[in-house]
């Protein structure tokens, strides 16, 4: 018998390679489209679904103190997808491209999730920072209701879980109200409707907690994952890939702690386990790259490899030591 919960405050290889799995997922779906299903997409709720499990272990088991918990967000997120944006903008400027500074302003403050078909023709390399702006309102939204449980004695669990069913909801609303672009492109990109899986990866790591799971058999994990994959064949209808197929992949990434021991094995290999401590700084520069090969200006094989290149160099030169430094200043006080 054993629990599926890994402590907040432990480092594990195997959720790196969870990560190393969704920026994979995404680059695939970016630069060499599999026919059927959007990997981009796979990859995108690859991560929300870790992100739901490593907050809620933050906020809501280890209890880490509010103050501390936006540090570290700010430490791991802002100076990298800042600097990206200053850079971007830079270039246009050298380049006397036009800047649109409706787009700059919204990836600067995670808000373009919300005008992502209002603001110019999306003319920047900023569509991408729309997960970034799900993931900052659900980190927003977490600590408070971390603040509410802690203060009140209602059951985080339960209103995590009521956000999850709200999300899943608006999804299922909107899928009856809109269709074509205007709901894949604009509504379904909306924070209460993506967040649905940070939010039901976080009410599983609460349900499952205390609960004592038997060793699972050596497929389970996979089976889920391939049974997420799956749910976002082209034809699913959008309500069931995210309630069903994100919902798969919540279950996986909270099992892990109880899959056997080759699947852990696997996610550890160090080239995957590697990818997953680049992916944020990738999945910030994959996006220009992407948009060039996408018009033809580069072929895919190259676009792609400058976008790791891109990545990797700004994970060594910026992302890694800031973070560093700010967690070690911070720690101090």
């Amino acid at each position: 018998m054993a629990t599926h919960l890994a402590t907040a405050d432990k480092h594990f290889d195997h959720l790196d390679g969870w990560r190393g799995l969704a920026i994979i997922s995404l680059l695939v779906g970016h630069f060499f489209p599999v026919p059927g299903i959007n990997f981009g997409t796979v990859g995108v709720n690859l991560f929300f679904v870790l992100s739901g499990y490593l907050m809620g272990g933050l906020l809501f088991v280890k209890n880490t103190p509010i103050a501390l918990f936006y540090k570290r967000r700010f430490s791991r997120i802002f100076p990298a997808h800042a600097c990206f944006i200053v850079v971007i903008t830079l270039v246009y400027l050298a380049t006397q491209r036009t800047v649109n500074w409706g787009e700059v302003a919204a990836a600067m403050f995670f808000v373009n999730n919300y005008f992502l078909g209002e603001i110019g023709n999306n003319t920047m390399p900023f569509g991408h920072i729309w997960s970034l702006s799900v993931e900052e309102h659900s980190y927003i939204l977490l600590s408070v209701l971390a603040v509410v449980a802690r203060r009140s004695g209602v059951s985080a669990k339960w209103l995590i879980g009521s956000f999850a069913l709200i999300f899943s909801a608006m999804g299922l609303l909107y899928w009856t109200r809109y269709t074509g672009k205007e709901l894949n492109f604009d509504k379904w990109l909306h924070s209460e409707v993506s967040a649905y899986g940070i939010f039901v990866s976080a009410f599983l790591l609460l349900a499952l907690a205390k609960v004592k799971l038997p060793k699972l058999p050596f497929f389970a994990v996979p089976a889920l994952v391939v049974g997420g994959i799956l749910l976002h064949w082209w034809s699913v209808p959008n309500p069931v890939r995210t309630t069903l197929g994100v919902g798969l992949f919540a279950l996986a990434v909270n099992l892990l702690g109880t899959a056997p021991g080759w699947v852990k094995r696997v996610l550890s290999v160090k080239p995957l386990r590697m990818m997953g401590l680049w992916s944020f700084s990738i999945y910030l520069w994959q996006q220009p790259f992407y948009l060039a090969a996408g018009q033809g200006q580069l072929p895919a094989p190259l676009a792609l490899a400058l976008a790791f290149a891109a990545g990797v160099a700004s994970y060594y030169g910026l992302e890694r030591p800031t973070r560093q430094y700010l967690n070690r200043v911070w720690a101090k006080n």
